[in-house]
C-alpha cells in the first residue's frame, strides 16, 4: 500500500534539496581557480609526446617512459634509450610502459615485448622475453619491494617475480594449477601497489578482480580484516594507488573510484566520476595522489577529472586548442611531483603538462574565443570596476564593453555614429562610474553611458574645448569631478553634480611645440600632479587655482625617455612611477626632486613597459610584452613571470588596472587575468632540491655520470671535454644561474644560466669539478662534485725525467769505455767491410766462370763450323753476335747493376745463337712491361737462369722446351716447363745458390725459387 508523503516530509526533501544545492554552489567556489598547464613538448628534447611513466631514480635523474624508448631527463636534456636493430644489449622494446629502480641502482623497464633492466655502470640492458617457454609480451608493471626483488606482471601471462640475490624467476597464478602456458590474466597498467603496513601486493586485474598477494605466504587472497574489499574480488578493476594509509582504484564494473583506509579497515569514500562529454569515464589509465592528497584521474575514454583532498569534489578538465593553459592532451597515462610541488603529468598526445597548484595566484578569463573583433579592433583601453563588482573597458573604437566576471558574459555598447567625428581618435582614454552613469572621454568629447538604460550622451563642452581636440587626450576622475587635458596649457575640470566647467592655467614656459599634459594623479595629500612633456610635472595650487611646474630638469633633458612615457602612478610611501616603451621604469621622489631609473640591466623583465601600478604591499608592478615584473623596495630586486595566456606582441598595449579588493586586473591579448599580489607574496619558494651532472663528452664519446660514477679519466690525447649539468626545475621566467668551478684550473668560481662548461687543452693531472645550482630567490643547492683525470703521455710523467736521467749518466759512465772500444769497433767494421767485398767478389767471380762456361763456348764454336761449311753468312752473323755477348760480358764484369733493357738486349743474343743450335727444341718469350725497363738487374742474370733451364731440360724438336720471360710489381720472373734430363753434364749446383747471395748483399728482397710438379720458376728483384 502506498502512502501519503506528509507535509513535514515535503519540507525535509525540500530542504534537503536546497541542502544539495549549496553544497554543490559550495564546491564550485573551492574549486581551484586555474588549471593552467606549462608543457613540455617534443620541440624540447622529449623524443615522442606519448607519455606512459616516470621516475626520479636516487641521483635525481628523471626517467620517462614513453612509446619511443627510455629517456633521462636532467632539467636540460634528454637522453634517449632504444632498441638496436640485432643488439641484445639494447632496450628490448621502445614502447614503455612502467618503470622502477632496484635497490643497486639499477633501471627496470616494463614494455610490450616483455623487462629490461639497465645497468648504469656499464651502460647495457639485459633483457628477460619468457619464461618457462611462454613469451611475456606485454608487460604493463614492474615493482621493486622491499626485499629489493623486482616484480612484473604480463597483461597475458600473469604475475612474476625476479630474485635478486639469486636470478630465479618465480611465477604465481591466482589458481595454483595454471601454468605458465595455460594461465590468462589481464594484469592492466598502474595495477601494482605495495601494502605501506604489511609484505604484500595489491594488484587489480580484469577478469580476477582486486587481489591481494601475501609474499610472505606466497598466495593469493584477501586477509580476514579487509573483508570489504571481496565485493570487489570478480569486478573490473584498474588504477592503483596509495595514499598514506588509503587505498584507492577504479571500480569499472560499478563506475566509481574507491578510497579504503587499510589501517582502519573500512571504507572512506566511493564516488563515481560524472563528465560533461562521455556517458562512461571507465576504465582508468591511472590515479595520481599529490602530496596535498589530491587526485588526478586520466581515464582510457579521453576525460580527466581533479578531485581535491579528503573531500573529493570532482573538477573535470580537458584540452583546448584556443587556451595555452589547458592540458596538452585529452588524457594522461602517469604523474609525477616536483620538489617544488609543481604536478606533472604524462599526456597521451603531447608529451608533459606540468601544473603547480601551489603557486596560483590568478585566474584567467578568455575574452575573444566568441568575439574574434576583440583583438583587432577593441582593443582595451580604460578600465573602471562597477558598484556591482562587474567590470567596464572603454574600447579603442568609441565603444565600452561591460564584462562579468562570475558568468563570463561580455556585452559590448558602441558610440553611434552620429556622435563622433571619424577624423578624430576614437579611443576612450579614460571611464569612470558616477552614480548611475559611466563617464568616458576621447578626442571626440566627453561621452556619458546611462547604466540602466544602456545609451550614450555627449556632454557640451567649452568653445575652446570643443575647437581644439587635442585638448581630449587624457581624462581623471577627481574628487567627484572629470579633468581634461591634452597640448593645451590649460586644463578644463567638469563638476558632475552642478554640470559646469572650469578652466586652469598651466604655468610652463616651455615652447616646445610638441607640449602636452599626458597624465594625472592624486597624491596623499589630495594634491592633483600633471606629467607633462617637456616639463616633467605640475602640480595644482588651490590658492592660486594653477598648476605650477615642478621642473625635473634632468629628465626633461632625457627626450628619448620623456617621449615614450606610458603610465603614471604613486605608492603609498608618496613615490611618483613611470614607465616607458623602450627605456624601463622610472621612480620620481616629488620631496627631494630626484629620481632613479630601472632596465633590463638591473633585473627589469623587458625594457618595453606600458604600465606601472602599485599595489597593497609597497610593490610596482610594470607589464612588460610577454612578461611581467614585479619590483620590490624592499629588497631593491625585480620578480619576472609571464603567463601561458600572453603572446610576444610587443604592438599590443598591455594594461593594469587596481580592483577594489586589492587584485590587480591585467589585460592582455584575449585574455582578463586577475591577480592577486598578496597571494603572490605568500607563495612557497620555488625549491631545487638538486643539481645534476648529467654527463661529460670526450670527442665523439659521451659518459653518463651517476652515483656509482664519481671520477672520470680523460685520455692524454682529448684533453678537451665539456660537463654538462642541469637542475630540474619548473621557474621558466627566473631561470636558473649556476656556479661552478675546475679545482685545479679555475682560479675563483664561474656564474652562468647556461648548463654545461667547456674546457680546452687542460694540463695532464687530477681536477675536481664542483657545481651548485642558484634559484632567483638566492636558495642555493648542495655542491655536487665529480673527479676528472687527464692522463699524461709518458714523456709528460716524472718516471721518463728520472729515466732520462738514468740514460743521462749510463751515457757519461759508459762514454769513456765507448771511447776505448771505438777502434777495436772500428776494426771489426773493416774486417766485416773486407770480407763482405771478398765474399762479393768471390760471388762476381763465381759468376764470371759461369759466365764463361766452355760447355757453352764449345756448343757454340761447334755450331759455328757446322754454319761455316754449309751457311757461310750465317755463320758470319753467328759469330758477331758470340762476340758481342763476350764484349757484353768483359765490358760489364765490374759492374754490380745494369738496366733490364741492356740485360735483355744481351739475352736476346744469346737467345738467337740457341736457336740456331737447338731450333725448333727450344721456345722463349719475352713480355716485359715497357715502364720497367729502366730499372736494373745484376749482370747475365737472365742468361744465367736460361742457361741453366736448358743444362737441365730436354729440349729436341719432339719435346720443345718453354721458357718465359715477364715482369710484374718490380719483379722479374723466368719460367720454364720441367723436362728433365736425366744425365746433366758440369752440374755443381752452386749457380742459383749464387745468385742469391748476390742479391742478398744487393737488396733486402730476395731471389725467390718455385718448383712445382710442371714449372719452374725463378724470381728476380728488379732494382
Amino acid at each position: 500500500m502506498v502512502r501519503k508523503i506528509s507535509g513535514i516530509v515535503w519540507l525535509r526533501l525540500v530542504w534537503l534539496s536546497g541542502l544539495v544545492v549549496w553544497a554543490n554552489w559550495l564546491c564550485a567556489q573551492n574549486l581551484p581557480n586555474q588549471l593552467d598547464f606549462h608543457h613540455i613538448r617534443e620541440r624540447d628534447g622529449i623524443p615522442l609526446t606519448l607519455v606512459s611513466s616516470f621516475l626520479e631514480d636516487r641521483d635525481g635523474f628523471l626517467w620517462i617512459g614513453t612509446f619511443d624508448g627510455l629517456n633521462r631527463y636532467d632539467g636540460s636534456h634528454f637522453v634517449n634509450f632504444k632498441r638496436k636493430k640485432n643488439s641484445s644489449t639494447s632496450l628490448l622494446s621502445n614502447a614503455i610502459y612502467d618503470v622502477c629502480e632496484d635497490t643497486n641502482g639499477n633501471i627496470w623497464v616494463a614494455s610490450d615485448k616483455g623487462v629490461s633492466c639497465y645497468n648504469k655502470t656499464t651502460g647495457r640492458f639485459r633483457n628477460i622475453k619468457s619464461v618457462d617457454g611462454r613469451n611475456l609480451n606485454t608487460c604493463l608493471n614492474v615493482v621493486c619491494d622491499r626485499n629489493g626483488d623486482i616484480w612484473f606482471s604480463s597483461y597475458y601471462a600473469g604475475l612474476y617475480r625476479y630474485v635478486m640475490k639469486t636470478g630465479v624467476i618465480q611465477f604465481f597464478p591466482f589458481n595454483p594449477r595454471d601454468t605458465p602456458k595455460t594461465i590468462s590474466s589481464r594484469i592492466s597498467n598502474n595495477s601494482f601497489v605495495q601494502d605501506p603496513h604489511q609484505n604484500g601486493l595489491w594488484i587489480a586485474d580484469k577478469k580476477q578482480g582486486l587481489q591481494y598477494f601475501d609474499i610472505d605466504r606466497q598466495r593469493f587472497g584477501l586477509p580476514p580484516q579487509h573483508s570489504y574489499l571481496e565485493a570487489h574480488g570478480q569486478h573490473y578493476v584498474t588504477a592503483l594507488a596509495i595514499d598514506g594509509d588509503r587505498l584507492l582504484f577504479g571500480d569499472a564494473t560499478d563506475e566509481r573510484v574507491v578510497v579504503y583506509d587499510l589501517r582502519k579497515q573500512k571504507l572512506v569514500k566511493s564516488f563515481p566520476l560524472v563528465s560533461k562529454v562521455v556517458e562512461s569515464a571507465f576504465d582508468l589509465f591511472t590515479i595520481f595522489v599529490d602530496r596535498q592528497h589530491n587526485l588526478w584521474i586520466g581515464s582510457t575514454s579521453n576525460v580527466m577529472f581533479f578531485a581535491e583532498a579528503n573531500t573529493y569534489r570532482l573538477t573535470e578538465f580537458f584540452h583546448n586548442k584556443a587556451n595555452p593553459g589547458s592540458i596538452g592532451a585529452n588524457s594522461f597515462m602517469a604523474g609525477w611531483q616536483h620538489p617544488d610541488g609543481s604536478v606533472w603529468l604524462g599526456t597521451i598526445a603531447s608529451g608533459i603538462s606540468y601544473i603547480n597548484l601551489e603557486r596560483s595566484f590568478y585566474k584567467a578569463y578568455p575574452i575573444d574565443s566568441n568575439f574574434q573583433s576583440m583583438r583587432e579592433k577593441h582593443v582595451l583601453i580604460s578600465h573602471t570596476e562597477a558598484d556591482d563588482g562587474t567590470w567596464w573597458f572603454g574600447t579603442q573604437q568609441a565603444g565600452l564593453i561591460h564584462y562579468i566576471p562570475k558568468t563570463g558574459q561580455l556585452t559590448m555598447y558602441m558610440v553611434p555614429l552620429s556622435m563622433i567625428d571619424r577624423f578624430h581618435n576614437r579611443s576612450f582614454e579614460s571611464v569612470f562610474q558616477h552614480g548611475d552613469s559611466l563617464y568616458a572621454g576621447s578626442q571626440n568629447g566627453l561621452f556619458a553611458f546611462d547604466l540602466v538604460t544602456k545609451r550614450f550622451s555627449k556632454l557640451s563642452q567649452p568653445d575652446t574645448m570643443a575647437r581644439n581636440k587635442d585638448i581630449g587626450r587624457a581624462f581623471a576622475l577627481h574628487n567627484n569631478q572629470i579633468w581634461c587635458y591634452g597640448a593645451l596649457k590649460l586644463v578644463f575640470c567638469y563638476t558632475i553634480a552642478t554640470r559646469q566647467w572650469q578652466q586652469f592655467p598651466i604655468l610652463s614656459k616651455s615652447v616646445d611645440p610638441k607640449f602636452v599634459a599626458r597624465r594625472s594623479l592624486l597624491d596623499r595629500e589630495g594634491t592633483m600632479w600633471l606629467e607633462m612633456y617637456p616639463d616633467g610635472f605640475a602640480h595644482f595650487s588651490k590658492k592660486t587655482e594653477q598648476f605650477v611646474v615642478d621642473q625635473m630638469t634632468q629628465v626633461a633633458q632625457e627626450e628619448e625617455y620623456s617621449l615614450t612615457t606610458t603610465s603614471f602612478a604613486k605608492d603609498s610611501s608618496g613615490y611618483f612611477w613611470l614607465t616607458s616603451v623602450g627605456n624601463g621604469l622610472l621612480r620620481y621622489n616629488p620631496r627631494r626632486k630626484e629620481y632613479r631609473l630601472w632596465d633590463e640591466n638591473d633585473g627589469l623583465a623587458h625594457n618595453r613597459c606600458w604600465v606601472a601600478l602599485a599595489d597593497k604591499q609597497g610593490n610596482i608592478w610594470t607589464s612588460c610584452a610577454d612578461k611581467f615584473s614585479v619590483y620590490r623596495p624592499s629588497s631593491n630586486t625585480f620578480f619576472n613571470f609571464s603567463l601561458l595566456q600572453n603572446h610576444i606582441d610587443v604592438t599590443y598595449p598591455n594594461r593594469l588596472f587596481p580592483l577594489r579588493n586589492g587584485h590587480i586586473l591585467a589585460v592582455i591579448e584575449g585574455f582578463l587575468i586577475d591577480i592577486d599580489p598578496e597571494k603572490l607574496s605568500r607563495l612557497p619558494l620555488a625549491r631545487i632540491d638538486n643539481v645534476l651532472i648529467s654527463r661529460v663528452e670526450v670527442g665523439d664519446t659521451t659518459y653518463l655520470v651517476h652515483r656509482g660514477m664519481p671520477s672520470i679519466r680523460v685520455g692524454a690525447d682529448d684533453k678537451d671535454f665539456t660537463v654538462h649539468f642541469a637542475a630540474i626545475t619548473t621557474g621558466k621566467d627566473d631561470p636558473v644561474h649556476y656556479q661552478y668551478q675546475l679545482e685545479g684550473y679555475d682560479d675563483s668560481p664561474r656564474h652562468s644560466s647556461q648548463t654545461y662548461a667547456l674546457y680546452n687543452r687542460l694540463p695532464s693531472g687530477e681536477y675536481r669539478f664542483t657545481v651548485k645550482a642558484i634559484a632567483p630567490d638566492g636558495q642555493k643547492t648542495a655542491v655536487r662534485s665529480l673527479l676528472v683525470y687527464i692522463d699524461s703521455h709518458f714523456y709528460e710523467t716524472v718516471w721518463f725525467w728520472m729515466l732520462v736521467g738514468v740514460v743521462l749518466l749510463g751515457l757519461v759512465g759508459l762514454f769513456y769505455r765507448y771511447r776505448i772500444e771505438q777502434t777495436r769497433q772500428l776494426h771489426q767494421l773493416q774486417v766485416q767491410a773486407t770480407r763482405l767485398e771478398r765474399d762479393k767478389t768471390t760471388i762476381q767471380y763465381q759468376n764470371l766462370i759461369n759466365h764463361l762456361n766452355p760447355h757453352f763456348l764449345f756448343n757454340s764454336l761447334t755450331s759455328l763450323n757446322s754454319l761455316i761449311v754449309t751457311q757461310p753468312r750465317e755463320a758470319s752473323v753467328f759469330l758477331r753476335k758470340l762476340s758481342v755477348m763476350y764484349r757484353y760480358i768483359l765490358q760489364n764484369k765490374e759492374k754490380e747493376l745494369v738496366s733490364l733493357q741492356d740485360e735483355l738486349v744481351f739475352t736476346q743474343h744469346y737467345i738467337d745463337l740457341q736457336s740456331t743450335r737447338f731450333g725448333d727444341g727450344l721456345q722463349i718469350e719475352v713480355d716485359v712491361n715497357p715502364d720497367q725497363l729502366a730499372l736494373q738487374i745484376v749482370p747475365v742474370t737472365v742468361q744465367n737462369l736460361l742457361e741453366n733451364a736448358i743444362k737441365h731440360n730436354i729440349a729436341s724438336d719432339e719435346s720443345p722446351l718453354l721458357i718465359r720471360i715477364h715482369s710484374d710489381n718490380d719483379t722479374l720472373y723466368v719460367t720454364n716447363e720441367l723436362q728433365r734430363k736425366v744425365f746433366v753434364e758440369t752440374s755443381n749446383k752452386q749457380g742459383l745458390a749464387s745468385l742469391q747471395s748476390l742479391y742478398r748483399y744487393l737488396t733486402s728482397r730476395d731471389v725467390s725459387i718455385t718448383e712445382t710438379s710442371s714449372q719452374f720458376t725463378v724470381a728476380i728483384p728488379l732494382l
